[in-house]
């Protein structure tokens, strides 16, 4: 792997740190991800990333590395300032930083209503330049308007912060000794109690049905997260939009079926691939490879 290697591509998020080496065809031919949050773990941040990086290969890489997410952050190895929307997502690779010889993607700011992203811009400049409207669900899901390669706005919905805290505390958490089951028409039908935004219910109605007899107690998770994410996406779109998801795994499942039971259009692409082609394309624009 080593000497195929041109590029080391990072993403530093708020549960993980993940690195890819890329070859010059852009493929990924090796990888780590570690369960070691920006934000989860403290110490030097610079210090555990060399650690991350010297386990993997065993030494500090002699090619290029770029990276994106908290590491660019106040509690990463230095703080980039974001770019201010609108802009043009062509011009992000003229605003790299860097710090300790590792080239940093800056996050995106908005002023009106205030909003910031880290990580999500270098997802978007994988994607094509008239995407239009995205949406990356996640812990903070963020809703992004392009308009021919200009990024317009976005907004956060903190969407899946809400679901665990909810779950965790207080008179909505998740019955103790009830092992949950996910169950699709119960998902569907509390994304619908949310997508009526007259007559929406509320998420202490998930309490309620379950106190009578309306909603078995397995299911109360799949119940409200239906409701949540339902009210997520009623927020953002209406039935036949159009849109592109990005996401993986389980959050890529619930978003999927709460858009479909909108009746939204919508395409979807993995998160993960979408965080590699960005990094290995705006290297190659920045011109740190080629």
């Amino acid at each position: 792997m080593k000497d195929r290697t041109i590029l080391i591509g990072i993403d530093w998020g708020a549960s993980t740190f993940r690195a890819w080496a890329f070859d010059e065809e852009g493929e990924v031919i090796g990888g780590i991800s570690v369960p070691d949050g920006i934000l989860t773990h403290s110490g030097d941040a610079l210090g555990r990333l060399k650690f991350h990086i010297n386990e993997w290969l065993s030494e500090w890489p002699q090619v290029p590395i770029i990276a994106c997410g908290g590491i660019g952050g106040s509690q990463g190895i230095q703080n980039v300032d974001h770019r201010s929307v609108p802009m043009m997502i062509a011009d992000l690779p003229k605003h790299l930083a860097v710090a300790h010889g590792i080239h940093i993607v800056p996050g995106l700011k908005q002023a009106s209503p205030p909003d910031v992203m880290r990580g999500e811009e270098t997802q978007l400049f994988a994607l094509d330049e008239s995407i239009g409207a995205v949406c990356f669900p996640g812990t903070h899901t963020k809703h992004v308007t392009v308009e021919h390669g200009r990024i317009i706005g976005f907004t956060t919905e903190i969407t899946g912060e809400l679901r665990a805290l909810l779950t965790a505390n207080g008179g909505l958490q998740t019955p103790q000794d009830v092992e949950q089951e996910f169950s699709e028409a119960v998902f569907r039908e509390w994304v619908e109690y949310s997508l009526d935004p007259d007559d929406a219910a509320s998420p202490f109605a998930v309490r309620a049905a379950r106190m009578t007899g309306l909603l078995d107690p397995k299911h109360h998770e799949a119940a409200l997260t239906g409701l949540l994410i339902g009210a997520d996406i009623a927020a953002h779109y209406d039935p036949g939009d159009e849109l592109t998801l990005v996401a993986d795994g389980a959050i890529l499942e619930s978003y999927r079926l709460a858009l479909d039971t909108l009746g939204a259009e919508f395409d979807e692409l993995s998160a993960e691939e979408a965080t590699q082609d960005g990094l290995f394309e705006l290297a190659e624009e920045a011109g740190l490879i080629g």
